[in-house]
């Protein structure tokens, strides 16, 4: 389904000037989808202030509601929508491995990936090592 999808989406959001970026997530994107499935796009929406890089915020751009209906016009499909700029840098590190339908802002994009990667990164480390502590504990 994305192939014959793929170039709507990526038109779709060229013409959306307010995102910086957008990418194809899940299963959809790896190929394992069934008929079943939703598609899971993910948005980054120009913030307000450029700087520092804006994730986990409680933002909302008026343009999302539009945006899910015409994703699922256009797929006939659930569509999942999910605003990178409010969500955990572990969710949007993952989320942007995906692929890409449009990256209108390259500076942004790499200031973006660069901030939630490394932050995810933190975080996994700070996880395992609390893992590892505990098992010591309890040995």
């Amino acid at each position: 389904i994305m192939d014959t999808y793929e170039k709507a989406l990526k038109e779709y959001f060229k013409t959306r000037k307010y995102i910086a970026f957008a990418f194809l997530f899940g299963s959809q994107a790896r190929g394992k989808a069934t008929k079943l499935s939703d598609v899971d796009i993910a948005v980054y929406f120009y913030p307000e202030k450029r700087h520092p890089i804006e994730y986990e915020e409680e933002v909302f751009y008026e343009g999302e509601d539009k945006i899910w209906a015409d994703l699922e016009r256009i797929l006939k499909r659930e569509v999942e929508l999910l605003v990178l700029n409010r969500v955990s840098a572990t969710v949007s590190a993952s989320a942007i491995r995906g692929i890409p339908l449009v990256i209108n802002d390259w500076g942004l994009f790499l200031d973006f990936m660069d901030t939630v990667t490394r932050e995810a990164e933190d975080f996994m480390e700070m996880t395992i090592s609390d893992f590892l502590f505990e098992q010591k504990v309890k040995t």
